[in-house]
């Protein structure tokens, strides 16, 4: 080789060598970098709550050991749909792989659902069931609500000794699961002609209106026996009404969903009973379903659990343990 040749190759070398040094300076955090795990959404019709918490533990621990990541997230108040839309997308956005939905309205999520599922994006519903029949991209987790309406029925039936007046407070039309736990508690009181509903009072999510609603039916009944809440929300109302008006507890009230002042009203026999579904089982049973839509295309057959009636004198109380994880029969029920 000519010195002439030399001096233009050896540059030439020298610059190629840096340039590939340079790309593999460049490419070493990118090898180093463990990557992400692939996400599932989760998002709740509100947070901060035992009973989200306990599907939010649930839903980590399936996600964990299937190796994918859980997005949570949720509106501050439980009644803001636009909010869990806006949230809800932006987690698709960010890639999600599947979304898991505690609807704060069912029917105002109802268009995002269906132009999710049409991308056949798996969409699993926790807390009430949607609006659009199940398919091979919509299915649902949800307490068997109409039982939550038996169990407090015959709970204020065996309190009230068979007769007597009984109430019902927290409907509200737009949160499903207070109409079918009021239906279910009315159609199984039929069990019991002794006893007679005198009110189905509104307030599902106004905590203030669930006190003045009580605070009025106290006032018309004074021989009230039993009030069944069917929200946790109205069970707050009622249990702030029921302190003043009602200080030696000769009305029995029993609540729905486990929260922990709930839980405190039960240690303190200002609540006589509390009907609750297992929200950690949901949670995990969600992620389950989303990874079954994720694999194989289609997602399982919609399941709704049994809930179980918490008092004092059951086992279930007593074991604070059981009140955190799992219920008696970890396979809930399907209808």
């Amino acid at each position: 080789m000519t010195i002439q040749a030399k001096r233009f190759v050896r540059p030439m070398a020298a610059i190629t060598f840096g340039a590939c040094c340079g790309s593999l300076v460049s490419l070493y955090p990118a090898l180093r970098t463990i990557p992400e795990a692939p996400m599932i959404a989760f998002v709740a019709r509100t947070s901060g709550t035992a009973y989200t918490e306990d599907m939010r533990r649930g839903a980590e621990a399936a996600a964990s050991s299937a190796g994918y990541q859980i997005y949570w997230n949720a509106p501050a108040r439980e009644d803001d749909v636009d909010r869990q839309i806006r949230i809800a997308e932006d987690a698709v956005s960010r890639g999600a792989k599947a979304l898991i939905l505690g609807p704060a309205n069912p029917w105002g999520v109802t268009t995002m659902v269906n132009e999710l599922t049409a991308r056949r994006l798996p969409v699993v519903f926790v807390q009430a069931d949607p609006v659009e029949p199940a398919g091979a991209y919509l299915t649902w987790i949800t307490p068997n609500q109409a039982e939550f309406g038996k169990l407090a029925a015959a709970r204020a039936a065996s309190v009230a000794g068979g007769e007597g007046r009984v109430a019902i407070v927290g409907i509200d039309r737009e949160t499903p699961e207070t109409l079918l736990r009021a239906d279910g508690f009315v159609h199984a009181m039929a069990a019991w002609p002794g006893i007679r509903i005198v009110a189905e009072s509104s307030g599902a999510v106004q905590t203030l209106e669930a006190e003045q609603n009580t605070r009025e039916l106290v006032s018309s009944y004074p021989d009230l026996k039993a009030i069944f809440a069917v929200s946790a929300d109205a069970a707050q109302g009622a249990l702030l009404a029921l302190k003043d008006v009602d200080p030696h507890h000769a009305i029995a009230l029993i609540a729905s969903d486990r929260d922990l002042f709930l839980i405190d009203g039960l240690r303190e026999a200002r609540l006589n009973a509390l009907v609750s579904c297992n929200g950690e089982r949901i949670g995990y049973l969600a992620v389950e379903a989303a990874l079954a839509g994720i694999r194989a295309g289609r997602l399982p057959q919609p399941q709704h659990l049994n809930p179980e009636l918490l008092t004092q004198e059951n086992q279930f109380f007593h074991n604070s343990a059981n009140l955190i994880s799992e219920p008696r029969s970890r396979s809930g029920s399907n209808d």
